[in-house]
């Protein structure tokens, strides 16, 4: 996964950038919707719906952002 300066990425297929990743991420649809999606390697993604939408229900692109959560260190 490329890592931007502030840690955004804005992608159209969420699927296909998180599908060999390893993490937690928090993915926001083009409508608004907030998901933490959690992927390991070789096994299938778990996703949480986080939030309802914040914006207006009219999209102009189909752009998901992505960003890595933060793991705490034990």
């Amino acid at each position: 996964m490329i890592d931007t300066l502030n840690g955004v990425v804005e992608v159209i297929n969420p699927a296909e950038i998180l599908r060999n990743q390893d993490g937690i991420f928090e993915v926001i649809s083009p409508y608004g919707h907030v998901f933490q999606v959690t992927c390991r390697r070789g096994a299938k993604m778990n996703v949480r719906e986080i939030s309802e939408p914040q914006r207006s229900q009219s999209v102009e692109n189909m752009i998901w952002r992505i960003k890595r959560v933060p793991r705490a260190v034990a």
